[in-house]
């Protein structure tokens, strides 16, 4: 049986070990940034990066980090199958409602708040990707998305979004411009070089920052020494590599992102910018 959420239900599976890695990578590239927000992409689908976003936000959410995973596929999301959710209200719902709040603070707040979603995870919070729009491209494109993560990154340590594969749609190249950087996830053995080069320059193109390439869908009999030489860290009520054992379900977190807090910083965000149209038009 395939594991979704492996860090989660075998922190000492092998696989686990990798996924920490690279979050510890990660924040040794960000190690100057109060907040990280980062993206996974990939250059086709098929490849493991949602997988890979969900296996990667549960690993910084272990390190007493509050996380925040965004899937911001409006076309295909995964992580409300990952994290057994309902995907109707998420992120394209979002950017869609913000603009009918008009400025207004409590409004905006109520939104938000509708779109975050806890899980059974401590400090790691969701938003699906919410019903498919008939304008991804143009949602993502549209100035809610900078207010967006001007809201979250006083909420949050650390942002990830999940991103559609790069030589499909645009999408992930209009969010590569708003991250720190960018996750590029490959499957080995399955992805070309030709087509994970020309990701790799499209994504700087636009300004993306490539952290590097997350390597996928490793053959067992390539990570065979590596599980050998790990096997006596793990116990034995741990997954083996085919283990099908079920985990028993955890009980869900309440959710610690408070909704007046939340209110209180959409506030300082918002009046700003409010005060400064004002002048602006008493002066035209």
């Amino acid at each position: 049986m395939k594991r979704d959420l492996i860090v989660h239900e075998s922190p000492k599976h092998p696989i686990s070990e990798s996924v920490r890695l690279l979050r510890t990578n990660l924040t040794f590239l960000c190690r100057n940034k109060k907040n990280k927000v980062i993206l996974m992409t990939s250059s086709t689908p098929g490849e493991g990066k949602s997988w890979t976003a969900a296996n990667l936000a549960v690993a910084f959410a272990q390190s007493n980090q509050k996380v925040l995973l965004v899937d911001a596929d409006l076309r295909k999301g995964r992580q409300h199958k990952i994290f057994k959710k309902l995907n109707t209200i998420g992120f394209s719902e979002y950017l869609q409602n913000m603009d009918l709040a008009e400025g207004d603070i409590e409004t905006e707040a109520q939104i938000l708040m509708k779109s975050i979603e806890s899980t059974n995870i401590k400090n790691l919070f969701l938003i699906t990707s919410g019903p498919v729009p008939f304008n991804p491209s143009e949602l993502l494109s549209t100035s809610n998305l900078d207010n967006f993560l001007a809201i979250a990154k006083n909420s949050f340590d650390v942002i990830i979004f999940d991103a559609p594969p790069v030589s499909i749609v645009t999408d992930a190249l209009i969010l590569c411009k708003k991250v720190d950087y960018v996750a590029l996830v490959a499957a080995v053995g399955e992805t070309k070089k030709s087509i994970l080069l020309s990701t790799k320059k499209a994504i700087e193109n636009v300004g993306g920052r490539i952290a590097g390439v997350v390597l996928n869908k490793m053959p067992s009999d390539k990570r065979k020494e590596y599980v050998k030489y790990y096997s006596k860290y793990s116990e034995s009520s741990e997954f083996s590599p085919d283990s099908s054992r079920e985990v028993p379900e955890s009980r869900p977190e309440k959710s610690n992102v408070n909704r007046d807090e939340v209110l209180e910083k959409v506030s300082k965000i918002v009046e700003p910018k409010r005060k400064t149209t004002t002048k602006r038009a008493v002066k035209r």
